[in-house]
């Protein structure tokens, strides 16, 4: 069991509390604050006894048991800052370490120190929060268990059931179920989620899986099909290329220069043979001519001409040897242009021979010049269409290889889906086995599990103290709370009563004997055990001498048994005359709370 121990508290600028510290040391025994109002005589309250418990609260949890507003905390009589100190040793089984909280307002501020060492940490809210899990404290604890309004507003019985339950459970030390049961559904239900999620991405991997299959033959029959028009294709350009290829070797290269020279040298020739032609035509006709003309002269001779025709002389009428011999002349000239002629004419006919062998060259060589080009056309059509087959082939190629890359892409998907598709597979496996876990812890700290095991046995130890401290207190009325933490008040005629049907003397014994009963609890629990219990307006309820003398009996064997520091805040002589320890005497004067030497009241 952790033990702490509080050993001084002193205020400053808190509530009614001035510049002047005012200091309280927690010692074993009973005893009394109480005080005097100079300020107001005819009053015994509104001296700041009370502010002796807030300040304790807000040392610890940094707010007042009234839940006063920040600002209206500090002594608005003086300009000093607020300014709390709590000094507590806490003894556990691991050994005795000491501590000091100092929390101030204007500026806020916390601090905590462990035997000596600052342990404050990065905010007020995280300093906070680790004093609380130093002194595993909560304020209902506390407010319940260590400072006890008996006149508080909201008593334990007036709370609602939610209420009641929470703070059972924590008195309990049960918290830990709630806590854990809270955590488990968040992480149920997260995993949940994640198990949804997961879930319906293996749905679409499933339906992706059997799609392929599905596909798959249809696809790779698609790409076969098209693989084996592919490789047709290739088949017949290879074929058509190789034909190509062997009829280029079997066509002989044609020297078109050549025979075009030959046809320009022909064409020469045929040019001169024309110029011989015309130079024989000409001739021809030039000889003929003559020819006409010398017949015509021949004609002419010796017919009453005064000359001859031929030698242009003047003839005698009967000179006819000279005619005669003009004549034969004439005669043989002729016949010699008409040889002549002749032989023009054979050149002539010749000379066309030629030009028509010459002409049947050109066009023959012509004609070469043709087919020669035809040829050189037919290779350069050859030449390109291995070309294109080539860039076919070349392409069909391609398209072969991306259908195989293809069909290799297409079983790696699968192979990759059925990856994916175990590894869901296993992690929903996982999921479900965790969820089922999750499922029987989550009844083992539910209220059917565990918890109501624990509740029922504890709940005997609650309901007997409770009737202990009731008998105690000579209530006539028995409380005892059910399975689900909902008390059940009989009267003294065994009646049940609901607890607003009792008079405000009983309410407030069975208020006190649940806080007797929760503080013993607490402790016997394991958890952690208080030297003090602050009891604010025990005494200025509705009790009377005997029931202050019965609360008095109480109160002193406690201090004996738990060797506890009681202080009971308190105006009333009988509580003055009941304390065995040191009465703590407050005086307000001018609005400001001091603390004097104790003054008979």
């Amino acid at each position: 069991m952790k033990k702490v121990s509080f050993k001084k508290i002193s205020i400053v600028n808190f509530l009614s509390i001035g510049e002047d510290p005012v200091t309280i040391e927690f010692k074993k025994g009973l005893h009394v604050i109480t005080g005097n109002n100079k300020d107001k005589p005819d009053r015994r309250n509104a001296i700041g006894k009370s502010t002796i418990a807030d300040a304790l609260y807000f040392s610890i949890f940094g707010e007042t048991l009234r839940e006063l507003k920040k600002d209206l905390i500090p002594n608005n009589l003086t300009n000093g800052k607020t300014h709390v100190e709590l000094d507590f040793e806490l003894d556990s089984p691991k050994g005795k370490d000491e501590y000091k909280i100092i929390r101030t307002l204007s500026p806020s501020k916390v601090l905590i120190f462990k035997n000596g060492v600052d342990r404050t940490r990065d905010s007020i809210k995280n300093t906070t929060k680790y004093i609380t899990e130093v002194l595993s404290a909560s304020p209902a604890i506390f407010q319940n268990c260590v400072i006890m309004t008996v006149n508080n507003a909201t008593p334990f019985m007036a709370k609602n059931k939610i209420e009641k339950r929470k703070f059972i459970e924590d008195i309990f030390g049960m918290e830990v179920f709630s806590t854990m049961l809270y955590a488990l559904r968040n992480e149920y239900n997260e995993l949940t989620r994640e198990h949804d999620t997961e879930a319906t991405k293996l749905e679409e991997v499933e339906k992706s899986y059997n799609s392929y299959f599905e596909q798959k033959d249809k696809t790779l029959q698609r790409r076969r099909d098209k693989k084996d028009i592919y490789l047709s294709r290739q088949k017949n350009n290879t074929k058509e290329k190789n034909e190509l290829s062997k009829k280029l070797k079997q066509m002989k290269a044609a020297d078109v220069t050549a025979i075009e020279d030959k046809v320009t040298r022909f064409q020469g020739k045929l040019t001169s043979c024309d110029d011989k032609i015309n130079e024989y035509v000409s001739s021809i006709s030039t000889s003929k001519a003559e020819v006409t003309h010398t017949k015509e002269a021949y004609k002419k001779i010796g017919i009453e001409n005064d000359n001859c025709p031929v030698c242009l002389r003047g003839i005698e009428q009967h000179d006819t040897d000279h005619i005669e011999k003009e004549k034969a002349i004439l005669k043989s000239k002729i016949e010699d242009m008409v040889s002549a002629i002749k032989d023009a004419q054979q050149s002539l006919e010749k000379a066309k021979e030629v030009k028509e062998q010459i002409q049947a060259s050109i066009c023959n060589n012509t004609k070469k010049i043709s087919d020669a080009k035809l040829q050189l056309q037919d290779k350069q059509n050859i030449l390109g269409r291995v070309e294109q087959i080539n860039a076919w082939q070349k392409e069909l190629k391609g398209d072969l290889e991306i259908i195989k890359s293809t069909e290799t892409d297409f079983d790696s998907i699968i192979v990759e889906t059925k990856k994916r598709l175990t590894i869901l597979q296993r992690k929903i496996k996982k999921y479900r086995n965790h969820l089922a876990k999750l499922d029987i812890v989550k009844y083992v700290v539910s209220e059917e599990g565990v918890k109501s095991y624990i509740v029922n046995k504890l709940l005997e130890l609650l309901n007997s103290k409770l009737i202990h401290y009731l008998k105690r207190l000579d209530s006539n009325s028995i409380c005892i709370f059910n399975e689900y933490f909902e008390e059940e008040i009989l009267n003294e005629k065994n009646k049940v009563c609901s607890y607003f049907n009792f008079s405000g003397a009983e309410r407030k014994s069975i208020d006190l004997a649940c806080l007797f009963t929760f503080s013993d609890i607490r402790r016997l629990q394991g958890g952690v055990q208080y030297n003090i219990a602050i009891y604010d307006e025990l005494f200025d309820s509705s009790f009377d001498e005997k029931g202050i003398e019965l609360i008095t009996r109480i109160l002193h064997d406690r201090v004996e048994e738990l060797e506890e520091c009681s202080i009971v805040i308190s105006h009333r002589k009988e509580s003055i005359k009941a304390v065995t320890g040191d009465v703590i005497f407050l005086e307000k004067e001018n609005g400001i709370t001091h603390r004097v030497d104790y003054k008979e009241i």
